[in-house]
């Protein structure tokens, strides 16, 4: 007569290999979840950006100073590398005139703003001194918001009929990488000096 009191060793051996298999598959599986779960936040948080990104420039294009007297260079100019706008700024810390400046640096957009100019004057030199080379830039500027992916960027601007002096919105075109066509907006600028 047979004693069955337990395994015999290679059903043990046999169970081990099976219960190897059942969790390898399902970390495999657990893994291909997380690259997923990873893959999407990735999209998410640079879908956010993009809009953070549209957001700024919509805010700028509308804040945009309309040069209606003609007495200043533009108030949007555009180098070889950097655009720069003339906007309105007010806040609780502050209010005059800031310059917003747009670049594409390894495959990002970059946002920079400059300090707040209290008065027309100030504005108005640093203005002059900008439309003289505005690839130059200006110091200090901080940078406010970074958009990666952007392999190239064309920001222009829309002119009164009267005048090539007063940007009256402004055209942009952002080419994006992984994407065969470039992302465009428009918009209207209503700011007055």
């Amino acid at each position: 007569m047979k004693n069955n009191q337990g395994f015999t060793l290679i059903e043990t051996m046999v169970a081990l290999v099976i219960l190897g298999l059942v969790a390898l598959m399902a970390s495999q599986g657990l893994s291909g979840a997380f690259r997923v779960k990873d893959k999407i936040e990735k999209q998410i948080s640079d879908h956010e950006s993009f809009i953070v990104m549209m957001k700024y420039i919509q805010s700028d294009c509308e804040a945009m100073v309309k040069n209606t007297d003609q007495k200043l260079p533009p108030t949007f100019l555009r180098g070889s590398k950097f655009v720069w706008i003339m906007q309105h700024y007010s806040s609780r810390q502050a209010n005059g005139w800031q310059f917003v400046g747009y670049t594409v640096e390894d495959n990002s957009l970059q946002r920079f703003v400059s300090e707040t100019y209290p008065s027309a004057q100030a504005a108005a030199r640093v203005l002059e001194f900008l439309s003289k080379d505005p690839d130059a830039g200006l110091n200090p500027v901080k940078l406010s918001h970074n958009l990666a992916g952007v392999t190239q960027h064309n920001i222009q601007a829309y002119w009164s009929s009267y005048s090539n002096k007063s940007p009256i919105g402004l055209n942009i075109s952002l080419s994006m990488r992984d994407h065969a066509a470039p992302l465009m907006n428009s918009c209207i600028a209503d700011g007055k000096l």
